[in-house]
């Protein structure tokens, strides 16, 4: 994997290499005058290094994309070896910090494709009656009773304000977990967290979900 020229931050290169320049004009004893002329080979020095780091790191984000099984064989294929050596010991931590981020993202993507279940499954009830269990903030669990379709008539939509608009746009994308929904024995508009709804009571069907809260 290479690294262009482009892709590093030209001012942290710059910035590096100028550190470079002042060790090495500290460890030699050199007079301050002298600065200038040991800068381009630290900037080679300095571009090589943050080259590597920037490899480095585009190779880590690759392996925390492969699938946690395979990054988990792996890691036990090494593991079984007998003898390792400094390329395997390095290989072999890349490798755990890959898997450990891969389970991350693999839970993390789990959790949004449920809350979107979820959603779906709330809305296509439209006018019928839903039951929703989640636990609130406080910890307690909590039942409500909502209608979808009728939030719609509580709400100004396309005849809201422009700032009233955007708050809403805002509030959305800050909080994808949140769904406005209709209280239908409170009469009023609520919002449920759909990371931790439990359970979705629906024509006459139950459908559980573990609390990802």
């Amino acid at each position: 994997m290479t690294v262009a020229m482009e892709t590093l931050d030209r001012s942290e290169v710059f910035t590096f290499a100028w550190r470079i320049a002042r060790q090495e004009l500290w460890s030699r004893r050199l007079p301050s005058s002298e600065l200038r002329s040991l800068f381009p080979n630290a900037l080679r020095k300095a571009w090589a290094e943050m080259k590597r780091r920037t490899e480095i790191a585009a190779k880590r984000a690759a392996q925390a994309l492969r699938p946690s099984p395979a990054i988990w064989a792996d890691i036990q294929n090494l593991e079984n070896r007998s003898t390792l050596g400094h390329e395997g010991i390095n290989r072999l931590a890349e490798l755990r910090t890959a898997y450990h981020a891969a389970r991350e993202r693999e839970a993390e993507e789990k959790a949004r494709a449920e809350m979107e279940a979820k959603r779906k499954m709330i809305a296509a009830a439209r006018g019928r009656f839903v039951s929703v269990t989640f636990t609130k903030k406080d910890g307690s669990e909590r039942q409500m009773r909502i209608q979808p379709a009728t939030l719609k008539h509580h709400i100004k939509g396309d005849r809201a304000s422009e700032s009233a608009r955007r708050a809403a746009q805002t509030r959305a994308e800050r909080h994808p977990n949140l769904m406005p929904v209709w209280d239908a024995e409170a009469r009023a508009p609520r919002s449920v967290n759909l990371a931790t709804i439990s359970r979705i009571a629906m024509d006459g069907q139950v459908h559980e979900f573990r609390n990802h809260a």
